[in-house]
């Protein structure tokens, strides 16, 4: 005969499975409902780094520059706090358009 105490507990592992199983499914199902939407209107993301860690790292010498790499295992790229964009991850994130401006301003305010 089987312990009520054991019945019970086997009874919450069978539950607390179905729930991650479920919570799994359900986080599919808004990922894919995401990259749906994403097909249709295009992400524009209005801040990136790239261009100035450009100028930093390379001395403005974008012809020294690999737009496809790979920058999270390329240093100085990879050790750098503020660089989070390559083209990969933004294919990877379905960024459909990326803008980049800074101005630099050394004049006093009155």
């Amino acid at each position: 005969m089987v312990n009520p105490c054991e019945r019970r507990a086997v009874a919450c592992i069978l539950l607390a499975i179905i729930a991650v199983v479920a919570a799994a499914s359900y986080d599919r199902e808004r990922l894919e409902i995401a990259k749906q939407i994403l097909e249709e209107v295009p992400l524009t993301d209005g801040h990136n780094d790239l261009p100035w860690n450009i100028r930093k790292f390379l001395r403005n010498q974008i012809n020294d520059f690999e737009l496809d790499t790979d920058l999270t295992v390329v240093e100085p790229w990879s050790i750098s706090k503020y660089s989070h964009t390559d083209l990969p991850r933004l294919r990877e994130g379905m960024v459909g358009a990326q803008v980049s401006r800074y101005i630099s301003c050394s004049v006093a305010m009155d």
